[in-house]
């Protein structure tokens, strides 16, 4: 029985206990009826002998013989001792179900192994996004321009500096992209460095500077492009009268279009002349990475951005997370929809992991960069089933779709063993959608009374804080190794019924 079912049980036989226990107004040991709204009796020979209260229990005046006031107060001890056991049998779990989380992982006999449920998870076809940009949409959409395919982006050595505000300075350290010009050409415009957005959020405006130099003997006036290069678009801005010599800055508003999330690679196209000659193309060192839209009229977290937070387990989108996100462009890359790149990344994690019990896994819960800077031998990333929940979580959010870890312990029906396990869950616009990187399952609860198991006790864990517990001296405040107590929200949820 569930701890649940235990305290409801209980509490109804306490109320029908209670409910048949009433006080009987006496005079003489006769019953006396018709009580005021008070609770007096109204008769006249009743108000003579109105009752008296002492700790709870009632007895009538003095005039009734000793023995029956001993009788009636004995009885009524006992009617209060029940009382107080039923009530003690209540108190202890709904102290144990108020400490779920605490000593989490001592209440199960071993973590569940892998193993691959895939064969029943349901067929999921991931098509293509169409990124087809209309002339209709160019004409009426400032600074949009498509690519031509035939641009060939150069690969000029450049040194990347990480900065706050999602953003990275980009300098160019030779000047091997110079498109070779015609004889007649007098153009000679290039990129000097830049500072540009990795971080891009669907439907938004972003900001790139490209600061520019011309080289050629004449003024010079054309566009920067900041290019799109794999969806094919663009968008510019024009520059004027750049005097020979002369450096300048050049702010590229950019509107992300919600063609597909994923690793965007991103190049810079400089023309100039009346007939916008190409002077330069460059592919950059840095990706972009785009990700959904979380406002109110796009797709919010159902929980008010609580199942998008940062924590010490998830490090994205800050400039020291980039590499945790631009690991989830690629799980999840070109899909365009939360569903299909929840079930991509999904497996992309059960490929990218390596189950072992080896410390400091078995204990411990560890963060995406801790395992992103403890790959093994193989390049693979160690742990357990919760280390592949938490890498699945991070990649998942960092992408913006809301994800929630979940833990919790199972019976094997067989055996009588007690398994605890982690998962997750991924918003999807409409329902919370199952995913367990270890089994290789998705969207399918029922995959673990399937395998044999029943009592699937789960409990929601969040807001995970390296520095929250102190108890553990092998435990040092931000090394990105955690215990189940350092998460400071612990919800429980019990037997969710599509689990069980």
């Amino acid at each position: 029985m569930t701890i649940r079912g235990y305290v409801h049980k209980r509490y109804i036989i306490i109320l029908i206990y209670l409910r048949s226990w009433r006080p009987k107004w006496s005079s003489g040991g006769a019953p006396l009826h018709c009580p005021d709204a008070d609770g007096t009796p109204h008769c006249p020979e009743a108000r003579e002998h109105r009752l008296t209260s002492t700790y709870g229990f009632l007895f009538p005046p003095g005039e009734i013989g000793g023995r029956e006031m001993r009788r009636k107060i004995g009885a009524q001890l006992w009617s209060v001792l029940l009382v107080l056991v039923l009530v003690g049998t209540i108190f202890v779990p709904l102290v144990s179900a108020e400490k779920t989380g605490e000593n989490w992982i001592d209440s199960f006999d071993q973590w569940v192994e892998p193993r691959d449920m895939s064969m029943y998870t349901k067929e999921i076809i991931i098509e293509e996004p169409d990124c087809t940009i209309s002339p209709e949409e160019v004409e009426r959409t400032p600074g949009l321009m498509v690519i031509n395919e035939d641009v060939n982006f150069l690969e000029p050595e450049m040194e990347v500096e990480f900065l706050p505000g999602h953003t990275a300075h980009v300098n160019v350290t030779d000047d091997s992209t110079r498109v070779v010009k015609s004889a007649k050409s007098n153009f000679d415009v290039v990129m000097k460095n830049g500072t540009f957005t990795w971080y891009w959020i669907q439907d938004t405006v972003i900001p790139h500077v490209v600061n520019i130099t011309n080289f050629g003997p004449t003024l010079a006036s054309g566009r920067v492009l900041v290019c799109s290069i794999e969806d094919g678009y663009a968008y510019y801005q024009t520059y004027s009268d750049l005097l020979p010599g002369e450096t300048r800055s050049v702010l590229v508003p950019f509107k992300v279009r919600p063609d597909s999330v994923g690793v965007k690679p991103m190049g810079v196209i400089i023309q100039a002349g009346p007939y916008y000659e190409q002077t330069y193309s460059a592919i950059l060192p840095i990706n972009g990475t785009e990700i959904y839209n979380n406002d109110d009229s796009h797709f919010p977290d159902p929980n008010n951005g609580d199942n998008l937070e940062t924590s010490d387990l998830y490090h994205f989108p800050f400039y020291e997370g980039y590499w945790v996100i631009s690991e989830a462009a690629y799980a999840g890359d070109n899909t365009n929809n939360p569903y299909d790149t929840a079930y991509r990344t999904m497996q992309y994690v059960n490929d990218k992991m390596n189950y072992t019990n080896k410390s400091p896994y078995l204990y411990y819960i560890t963060s995406d960069v801790y395992m992103q800077n403890h790959p093994n031998d193989d390049g693979e990333y160690d742990g357990v089933c919760d280390e592949f929940a938490t890498l699945y979580t991070a990649f998942t959010r960092s992408l913006g779709i809301p994800t929630r870890f979940l833990a919790f312990t199972m019976e094997n029906a067989t055996t009588e063993e007690v398994w605890g396990h982690g998962i997750a869950e991924s918003w999807d616009g409409n329902a919370w959608i199952h995913s367990d990187p270890t089994w290789n399952s998705f969207d399918d609860p029922q995959a673990y009374i399937r395998a044999g198991n029943i009592h699937i006790d789960m409990t929601h864990y969040d807001d995970a804080d390296d520095s929250w517990n102190t108890e553990d001296p092998e435990d040092p405040t931000g090394d990105g190794i955690l215990r189940y107590e350092d998460f400071r929200t612990q919800t429980y949820l019990g037997e969710v019924p599509r689990y069980n």
